[in-house]
């Protein structure tokens, strides 16, 4: 860039010095009307090129934006559909989560209902009744009445008659 830039200003050094020659030369040599009018032919010259130049950038310009416009209709479409769909997709999330949260709400409810309830009305029951029934084991044990009684004769039966059929068996 450095390089680039020594070079523009000598040349631009080498320009203005030929100008200021010719120019010299021209006073001279009594042509400096002659040169004037060259001056102003070149100069009228790259004024109308340079305009053409403008019309032509001026053109394009609007030519690449309306192929712009033209190519972000279909992107804006396409933009807002997949807004629409994510929006939608998101109201159906949020409507099953909150069904979700009201279930397990109402879950939460029915559990601590059921609870409620057997520790109030099915917890005592449920306490009579097993000392009902452990009194009157208890009772058949003592009393040598007891199933538990008749389990065990039955077992031991069992086990003697294992005993011979291993001892004959041998």
């Amino acid at each position: 860039m450095q390089r680039a830039k020594r070079y523009i200003i000598i040349i631009g050094i080498v320009v203005l010095v030929i100008l200021v020659v010719g120019l010299a030369l021209a006073s001279i040599f009594d042509k400096l009307t002659d040169v004037l009018y060259i001056f102003l032919i070149i100069l009228a010259t790259l004024s109308i090129v340079s305009t053409a130049a403008l019309i032509y950038l001026l053109a394009t310009l609007i030519r690449t934006i309306t192929v712009a416009r033209d190519e972000m209709k279909p992107l804006l479409g396409t933009v807002q559909e997949t807004m629409n769909t994510v929006k939608g997709s998101m109201e159906e999330t949020l409507d099953e989560v909150k069904a979700t949260a009201k279930s397990a709400g109402n879950t939460a409810s029915t559990i601590r209902s059921t609870a409620s309830l057997a520790s109030f009305g099915v917890a005592p029951a449920v306490r009579a009744a097993s000392i009902v029934v452990a009194s009157g084991q208890v009772a058949r044990v003592f009393m040598g009445k007891g199933r538990s009684r008749h389990r065990y004769e039955e077992r031991r039966k069992e086990q003697m008659e294992f005993m011979k059929a291993a001892a004959e068996g041998e």
